[in-house]
């Protein structure tokens, strides 16, 4: 857990982890790779995104679902929990309620440290856009997750000013500890692996398959696009 984070009720998270029995299916879907999606978490819901063709990045948003203005705050995040995060770690709202949104109940992914023991499940870098196609790549036109994530939502009300910085789900970034800066590998992930969210409020999500695949933004070797796969639980307890 990060420095500041508050303490939780791990019994309780632990429980929602190891009773999968009794839980009631009541969404789920797939992204199709390079595209966008997204859809309601009610309150005690369990969200599990999960690799379902190979290593794919998810670029995932939220946001209070009666309040927009209330959404993920992956700065916070990164201050009261970690840089990257995985069992336990919560995903922080903004400012003025600043609260817990989603905490994370399962993680399933073999994460390999890197140097300075950075590791998956990024909560460091943006979201790609057009603009970003162009700086790092001289491609003009290019799908992005901020377009994804725009189109995504539309239906929703919301417009292009919602979409926000990402909890970059199953990417694999460092900090050199040489010159502090900021580097992407390939993912550590395989088929079936998954991450499961508990909903500490009612969300809505949006999840971008990234364009960049598995390799951040086409800057490493693993830039195959893939699916993704989503399901959403009513827990039985």
């Amino acid at each position: 857990m990060g420095q500041f984070a508050v303490e939780l009720d791990r019994a309780f998270y632990e429980r929602l982890k190891r009773e999968t029995s009794g839980r009631r299916l009541v969404r789920e879907g797939v992204v199709p790779g390079g595209t966008g999606a997204a859809f309601e978490v009610e309150h005690g819901q369990i969200l599990r995104i999960t690799e379902v063709e190979g290593p794919q990045i998810c670029d995932f948003n939220a946001w209070n679902r009666d309040d927009p203005s209330e959404y993920f705050w992956s700065g916070r995040t990164r201050i009261l929990e970690n840089t990257h995060l995985t069992i336990f770690h919560r995903l922080w709202s903004t400012h003025p309620r600043m609260r817990p949104m989603a905490t994370i109940i399962a993680d399933t992914v073999d994460h390999r440290p890197l140097p300075g023991g950075s590791r998956g499940h990024d909560c460091l870098g943006a979201r790609c856009d057009g603009r970003m196609w162009e700086i790092v790549a001289g491609l003009r036109d290019h799908p992005s997750c901020q377009q994804n994530l725009e189109m995504a939502i539309a239906p929703f009300g919301l417009t292009p000013q919602h979409v926000h910085d990402a909890f970059n789900i199953f990417q694999k970034t460092g900090v050199s500890p040489d010159d502090g800066s900021y580097y992407l590998v390939g993912s550590d992930t395989k088929t079936g692996d998954y991450i499961e969210l508990y909903a500490e409020i009612g969300l809505l999500v949006g999840l971008s398959s990234c364009p960049a695949g598995a390799g951040g933004a086409g800057l490493s070797s693993n830039t195959e696009v893939h699916p993704l796969g989503f399901q959403v639980f009513a827990d039985g307890g």
